[in-house]
């Protein structure tokens, strides 16, 4: 099992007076390679494409080894709760995910598969969701 890293920074209010800068140090274990990574901030929305050129007919997207949607023959099947996921995929099999939350992130695989049920692509996505940057005015007790 391979294991990544990732720092995050937060904002922390301390006792009524300031704010004061954190880090937060989150494990994202899997297995399997990562082609690519993928940053969207939260309440954005996520485009994720597949790199494998040419039409698709089967193609399957799964977060964390847990299905999402299929596309097969132009036709979409969910296997989570549609409004829960936020998610739609289109006919060149991009997966749209809308108004990301932190627990969007992980690892996301898509299965390309032909008509002749050849695996055409496997593909795999490290998606992180991003805190908001929120920027408070910096008031000074010393004035």
């Amino acid at each position: 099992m391979k294991t990544f890293w990732v720092i995050t920074m937060a904002t922390e209010h301390e006792s009524g007076c300031c704010w004061r800068h954190i880090d937060r140090l989150i494990v994202l274990p899997f297995t399997g390679s990562v082609t690519n990574w993928f940053y969207v901030a939260v309440n954005e929305s996520a485009l994720l494409s597949i790199a494998a050129a040419g039409s698709v007919y089967d193609v399957t997207w799964v977060k964390d080894r847990k299905r999402l949607l299929q596309l097969k023959d132009r036709k979409v099947k969910y296997y989570v709760n549609k409004e829960q996921c936020r998610c739609k995929i289109f006919l060149n099999g991009t997966l749209h995910i809308e108004q990301v939350v932190k627990e969007d992130s992980g690892q996301y695989t898509v299965t390309v598969y032909e008509q002749d049920g050849k695996l055409k692509a496997e593909e795999h996505t490290m998606f992180i969701v991003q805190g908001e940057f929120l920027l408070f005015p910096y008031k000074s007790h010393h004035s």
